[in-house]
């Protein structure tokens, strides 16, 4: 062990290769050089981190962010204000466009269309449901084809992290699957929604469709330190 890998545990921390053990801090900015990434598709956007976390990486090309509940769609525009190729779009995303009541919760970043189920709410407190909104919901493939020229030639990332929805948006993608290279997706290892697909459904429709697991990282665990969620990369194989 080197001095500085001393000094680190020392303190308790751990230093690893960014290029070999990734965290997704690391493993994102990675593959949206190596595959040569110029649109993002940020769906469930909420007050814009994810935008802000590219920008920090140093990804400088379009990005495109979806929140549809109006009061952190405000937060969501301040936050992309002053970035020329940052838009933001007050829509939800899913299989089918309309509109449909979303559960807006005491934290925002479990607003879900899915209701909480027992072991939900009893993890987290600040899942209780405060008040419901109804949205706007298009689809992946009917905004591309609407509001992005020449979709058909970018080399796109789609992140998804819409709280147990994130295969609804899939299947809203289908026609542009070809042009999805990568994408990111939180699975739910234990759902804390109601109707929830299991995680290895997800997955295995994700795999089916031609994507490959890139990696797997840890989001929140129970006390006993099993995972609750994971956010998973995954790359086209099919478009490489």
């Amino acid at each position: 062990m080197n001095f500085s890998n001393k000094i680190a545990k020392l303190f308790g921390y751990e230093l690893i290769r960014r290029t070999r053990q990734p965290s997704l801090d690391s493993h994102l900015p990675q593959v949206l050089s190596r595959y040569n990434i110029d649109l993002v598709l940020d769906v469930g956007a909420n007050i814009g981190r994810f935008g802000e976390k590219l920008r920090n990486e140093g990804y400088r090309s379009e990005i495109h962010s979806f929140e549809p509940v109006s009061r952190t769609f405000e937060m969501l525009k301040k936050a992309s204000r002053n970035d020329g190729a940052w838009f933001v779009h007050k829509l939800a995303m899913g299989d089918a466009p309309g509109r449909q009541s979303i559960n807006i919760t005491a934290s925002s970043d479990f607003t879900s269309f899915l209701e909480p189920n027992t072991f939900g709410k009893e993890q987290y407190k600040e899942l209780d449901v405060a008040q419901t909104e109804t949205v706007e919901v298009d689809t992946i493939d009917d905004f591309l084809a609407s509001h992005v020229e020449r979709a058909a030639d970018r080399r796109i990332f789609l992140k998804m992290d819409t709280q147990g929805y994130d295969l609804k948006v899939f299947e809203g993608a289908r026609r542009s699957l070809p042009h999805i290279v990568c994408m990111l997706s939180e699975l739910s290892l234990v759902p804390i929604y109601s109707g929830m697909p299991h995680y290895l459904d997800v997955l295995g429709h994700y795999e089916d469709h031609g994507f490959a697991v890139t990696g797997i990282f840890p989001v929140s665990r129970k006390t006993d330190m099993t995972i609750i969620e994971v956010d998973c990369m995954l790359v086209n194989t099919a478009a490489l």
